[in-house]
C-alpha cells in the first residue's frame, strides 16, 4: 500500500518541479526581453531602472514597475522615469501575459509597431505625453479585451483606423493632441461601454458621425480643435450619461441639440453656429459652463438662460446679438464670468447684474448700450474685470465703483460719460488698468489716483480735464503707459 502513495508523491513532486522550472524559465525569457529592450535606451543608465538586471529576478526581486501573477510578468508601469528610446524592440511576443501597460510621460520616439496586436490580454495601455509619430496601427483592433487606450500627445498621424471599432470592452479612449487626419469612423459608434471619448487637438475633418448617438454610457466627449464640419447631429441628444461636451474651434454649424439633461459643460465657441439660441437651452439645468461665443448666433438672448442657476461661466462673445440684456440673467446667482461683449446689443444694463455678487468677469464692451452706469453694480465685491467700453454708456460714474476692491481692470473708454472722474477710485489698491479716455470727463484729475500703487496703464487723454497733472501720479511707479492728452504717451 505504500509503494503506490510514493509513485503518487514523486508524481505531484515532478509536476511542482516541472511547473517551477516552466515559470522561471518564462520568466527569465521576459526578463532577458525587457533588458534587451532597455539596453536599447538612450539613457540605459536610468536610475529609476537600476533594479532591472541579469543578476536578479523580475518577479521576485521586485524590478522597478513590475508586478506578476503566478510567476508571469502581468503589469508594466514606467511612467515618468525619462526613458529616452522607441518601441522597435519591446517585447511583444515575450510578454504574453501582459494587463496593464503605462510607458506615459517619456520620451519615446519613432512609430508604433504592429506587433502591438500581440498583447491580446491588454487590458489597459497608456503611451499618453511621448514622441511617437507614425500612424496607429490596425493591429489595435486585435486587443479585444482592452478597456482603456491612451496615447494622446503625441505626433501620431494619418487616420484612425476603423479597427477600434472592435474593442467592444473600451470605456476610456483619448487620442488627442496628435495630428490625426480624416474623417471620424462610424465604427467607433460601435463601442457601447465607452464612457470617454477625446479625439480633439487634431486634425480631423468630415462630420461627426450620427452613429455617436449609440455611445449611451457616454460621459465625456471632447472633439474640439479639429476641422469638423457638418451640422451637430441630432443623435447626440440621445446621449442622456453626457456631462462634458467640447466641439468648440470647428466648422460646425446648424441648430445645437436638445436633450442633454445631465449636460455640466457645453463648449461650441469658435463654429459657424447660426440662428437664434435656442430656449430649449434653459432646460440644461445641470449647466455649469456655456460657452457660444465666436459664432453667427442672431437674435435676442433667450430670457430661460436665467433659469441655468447652477452657471458659473456664461460666454455669448462676438456673435450678432441684438435686442436687450435680459433682466432674468440676475437669477444665475452663481455666475463668475460674463461676457456679452461684441455684439448688438442696446438699451441699459439691467438692475439685476448687480445682484451676481460671484461675479469675477463682466465683460459688456462694443455693443450699443445706453444710459448710466447703476449704481448697484457697486455690490460686485468680487469683480475683477469690468470692461464696458465702445458703448454709448452716459452720465457720471457713481461713486460705488470705489467699492470694488478686487478690481484689476477698469474700462470705460469710448463711451459718453461726464462729470467729474470720483475721487474714490483712488480705493481700487489692486488696479493695474484704469482706461477712461474718449469720453467727456471734466475737472480735474483726482489726487487720489496716486495710491493706485500697482497702476500700470493710465488712460485719461480725449476728455475735458483741466487743472495740472497731479505730481502724486509720480508714486505710481509701476506705470507704463500714461496717456493723459491726445497723442500724447507719457512714460
Amino acid at each position: 500500500m505504500m509503494i503506490p502513495r510514493i509513485i503518487f508523491l514523486l508524481q505531484f513532486s515532478t509536476l511542482i518541479y516541472l511547473f517551477t522550472v516552466y515559470c522561471f524559465s518564462s520568466t527569465d525569457e521576459e526578463a532577458t526581453a525587457l533588458l534587451k529592450w532597455k539596453a536599447t535606451f538612450h539613457n540605459e543608465n536610468n536610475s529609476l531602472l537600476a533594479s532591472w538586471t541579469l543578476s536578479t529576478d523580475a518577479c521576485r526581486d521586485d524590478w522597478y514597475g513590475i508586478i506578476c501573477i503566478n510567476g508571469r510578468i502581468n503589469r508594466l508601469n514606467i511612467a515618468n522615469v525619462g526613458v529616452t528610446g522607441t518601441l522597435y524592440d519591446f517585447p511583444f511576443s515575450s510578454l504574453r501575459f501582459l494587463e496593464y501597460v503605462d510607458l506615459s510621460m517619456n520620451q519615446l520616439f519613432g512609430p508604433i509597431p504592429p506587433e502591438l496586436g500581440k498583447l491580446t490580454n491588454l487590458v489597459h495601455l497608456n503611451l499618453s505625453n511621448n514622441q511617437i509619430s507614425g500612424s496607429i496601427p490596425p493591429h489595435t483592433g486585435s486587443l479585444t479585451k482592452l478597456e482603456t487606450l491612451s496615447i494622446f500627445h503625441n505626433h501620431l498621424n494619418g487616420s484612425i483606423p476603423s479597427e477600434l471599432g472592435n474593442l467592444e470592452n473600451l470605456t476610456d479612449l483619448r487620442l488627442s493632441y496628435n495630428q490625426l487626419s480624416g474623417s471620424i469612423p462610424i465604427t467607433i459608434g460601435d463601442l457601447t461601454e465607452l464612457k470617454i471619448l477625446y479625439l480633439g487637438l487634431n486634425n480631423l475633418s468630415g462630420p461627426i458621425p450620427s452613429e455617436f448617438g449609440k455611445l449611451k454610457h457616454l460621459t465625456d466627449l471632447e472633439l474640439s480643435y479639429n476641422q469638423l464640419s457638418g451640422s451637430i447631429p441630432i443623435t447626440l441628444g440621445d446621449l442622456t450619461e453626457v456631462k462634458v461636451m467640447y466641439l468648440a474651434l470647428n466648422n460646425i454649424y446648424g441648430p445645437i441639440p436638445s436633450g442633454l439633461t445631465k449636460l455640466k459643460i457645453l463648449y461650441l465657441y469658435s463654429n459657424q453656429l447660426s440662428g437664434p439660441i435656442p430656449s430649449e437651452l434653459g432646460n440644461l439645468k445641470n449647466l455649469t459652463h456655456l460657452d457660444l461665443s465666436a459664432n453667427q448666433l442672431s437674435g435676442s438672448i433667450q430670457i430661460t438662460l436665467g433659469d441655468l442657476t447652477e452657471l458659473k461661466i456664461l460666454h455669448l462673445f462676438s456673435n450678432q446679438l441684438s435686442g436687450h440684456i435680459p433682466s432674468e440673467l440676475g437669477n444665475m446667482k452663481n455666475l463668475t464670468d460674463l461676457d456679452l461683449s461684441a455684439n448688438h446689443l442696446s438699451g441699459s444694463i439691467p438692475i439685476t447684474l448687480g445682484g451676481l455678487t460671484e461675479l469675477k468677469i463682466l465683460s459688456l464692451y462694443s455693443n450699443q448700450l445706453s444710459d448710466p452706469i447703476l449704481s448697484e453694480l457697486g455690490n460686485l465685491k468680487n469683480l475683477t474685470n469690468l470692461s464696458l467700453s465702445h458703448n454709448q454708456l452716459s452720465g457720471s460714474i457713481p461713486i460705488t465703483l470705489g467699492d470694488l476692491t478686487q478690481i484689476n481692470r477698469l474700462s470705460l473708454q469710448f463711451n459718453q460719460f461726464s462729470g467729474p472722474t470720483p475721487s474714490e477710485l483712488g480705493n481700487l489698491k489692486n488696479l493695474t488698468d484704469l482706461l477712461l479716455s474718449h469720453n467727456q470727463f471734466s475737472g480735474s484729475i483726482p489726487i487720489t489716483l496716486g495710491d493706485l500703487t500697482e497702476l500700470k496703464l493710465l488712460y485719461l487723454y480725449s476728455n475735458q480735464l483741466s487743472g495740472p497733472i497731479p505730481s502724486e501720479l509720480g508714486k505710481c511707479n509701476k506705470l507704463t503707459d500714461l496717456r493723459i492728452a491726445k497723442k500724447q504717451n507719457w512714460r
